[in-house]
């Protein structure tokens, strides 16, 4: 069975420092949680070349009107079961737009480096949040800063499996 965990999420909640309310200010750039909460995987099935993520959040809708992409990635080699705290800045991955590139209202002064890669949550009230990871047959061919309907498409037909992370987040 392909399994997905986190040492970060404690009965059903992520750790507080892997987002907005963090007492460890350095972990946020321009309001924007930037360090990854470690996860693993295992039970992944045979055939497995490699592995692609997305961390939503589908609460956001109702207060903002669209589903929340916080990271996006792919390229994960099929011998790599683990991504370690900061894993998003500290792996090689190939990494997709986020939410936060959104052109309107608050976002847009948001600077491009961070729009591109982990964005952590910042809500303003309790969310769900879905860490999905997808073992795929083959290595998808996406480029950075890829969209998440490229990475939908680029997937379509090469799943073996997804074991999924859902953790709440926020008061």
């Amino acid at each position: 069975m392909f399994r997905l965990s986190s040492s970060a999420v404690k009965e059903g909640r992520l750790d507080v420092k892997y987002g907005i309310d963090s007492t460890e200010q350095s972990m946020i750039e321009e309001g924007i949680p930037q360090v990854s909460f470690p996860f693993e995987w295992d039970g992944e099935p045979e055939g497995t070349k490699s592995y692609a993520i997305e961390y939503m959040d589908y609460d956001n809708a109702a207060d903002e009107g669209v589903i929340w992409i916080h990271w996006i990635a792919a390229g994960i080699a099929a011998d790599v079961h683990a991504l370690p705290e900061d894993g998003a800045r500290k792996t090689e991955l190939i990494h997709g737009h986020n939410s936060w590139s959104l052109p309107y209202g608050p976002y847009l002064d948001i600077s491009d480096k961070y729009k591109i890669g982990y964005g952590g949550p910042a809500p303003g009230r309790c969310h769900t949040y879905e860490l999905v990871i997808y073992a795929l047959d083959y290595k998808p061919e996406l480029k950075e800063g890829f969209y998440y309907a490229d990475l939908r498409n680029s997937i379509e037909g090469h799943i073996l499996d997804k074991a999924v992370l859902r953790m709440k987040y926020g008061s």
